[in-house]
């Protein structure tokens, strides 16, 4: 093979390498996720001891923490204290699936950087998330957190 060929080759299948590459990244971000939980977690139950030391933020107004993967969502929990009462939402972000990071002066920003951000009430705020995070209903008794999955 000479040299004009080999080139011709090698550029062929770079590009095509290259394509199928950026083919990948662009569904990859192509659009929304389904919901974070398709399994029914009614009737399921979590409580979180807001004493220990994971969940002292949710103490004050306006503290924020996330949890890991459980029974009521796969993706984790993102908590938020607004006055007498603990909002609960999924941390999964209905653009992608990313986890989200827990609330920060009311907003709560994809943990990877693509810029979706949510408001304290779980709308989207910014591109590409659209629509509203998953919310479950709570329940404060003192220091005991309920959240019920359905």
């Amino acid at each position: 093979m000479n040299r004009r060929d080999f080139l011709s080759t090698s550029s062929k299948a770079a590009c095509v390498c290259a394509l199928g590459t950026a083919g990948v990244f662009l569904s990859n971000c192509s659009g929304a996720t389904e919901p974070s939980s398709l399994i029914d977690t009614t009737g399921v139950e979590l409580d979180f001891d807001l004493s220990s030391a994971d969940f002292l933020p949710l103490q004050n107004d306006g503290g924020s923490v996330v949890t890991d993967e459980n029974e009521i969502d796969a993706s984790g929990l993102l908590l938020l204290r607004t006055g007498e009462n603990i909002k609960a939402f999924t941390r999964s972000c209905t653009h992608q699936g990313i986890q989200l990071n827990a609330f920060s002066n009311g907003i709560s920003v994809c943990a990877f950087g693509h810029g979706a951000q949510f408001n304290s009430n779980g709308e989207a705020i910014s591109a590409p998330a659209t629509g509203s995070l998953k919310s479950y209903d709570t329940e404060l008794n003192g220091d005991l957190l309920t959240v019920f999955g359905g």
